[in-house]
């Protein structure tokens, strides 16, 4: 905090708040602005970051997603419960899904104890892995990433995935953990 001060005193800035978003978007500036066609471009995954409240999730649902052909398959992990529209399945309706003829846009919501959405998703992911031959034509995305970032099969599912999957999407305010898995883009809020 007494940094934040002494910078805001030093730039002439008002508040604490306009210090730390200037900050963010100087750090944000490094990262190409994501646009439905950025991110669908190609295979290679996606990294979606931006500060909280940026946007990212609101990109996403009301952008993204609605411009993907309604054939195609979607599974969201949808860690808050944000894509309402989307039918939700439970871990026993995921494994028994047809992963070659499936054509539904999908959320899962993991538990919402930590320890226990980790064991879901590694799980979730584990059983993407077996079955990879088949999603060609899916997109995944992974709200809350950060959350799953130490899980091993996640970031292994994440170098392979160009080769699997239509897109694969992590949204995470922290990229770090990510860096050489994919293409980093930013949601830029206005501030």
């Amino acid at each position: 905090m007494d940094k934040l001060l002494e910078l805001k005193r030093a730039m002439n800035i008002k508040s604490i708040d306009g210090v730390v978003g200037y900050l963010v978007s100087e750090i944000m500036s490094d990262f190409k602005q994501a646009t439905v066609e950025e991110v669908m471009r190609d295979t290679v995954p996606v990294i979606l970051t931006g500060i909280p409240n940026a946007g990212k999730t609101f990109f996403l649902r009301e952008k993204l997603l609605p411009s993907l052909n309604g054939e195609d398959p979607v599974l969201v992990v949808d860690v808050h419960s944000e894509y309402p529209s989307l039918e939700q399945i439970d871990l026993g309706k995921f494994y028994a899904l047809d992963f070659k003829a499936e054509r539904r846009k999908l959320r899962f919501i993991p538990n919402p104890d930590v320890d226990v959405s980790k064991s879901e998703i590694a799980g979730l992911v584990s059983h993407l892995v077996r079955n990879q031959k088949f999603l060609a034509h899916w997109t995944i995305v992974f709200e809350e990433g950060h959350r799953f970032e130490k899980l091993k099969v996640l970031r292994d599912f994440m170098a392979e995935a160009r080769k699997h999957t239509r897109k694969l999407i992590v949204v995470s305010h922290q990229v770090e953990p990510f860096k050489g898995l994919g293409r980093i883009l930013g949601i830029h809020r206005a501030i």
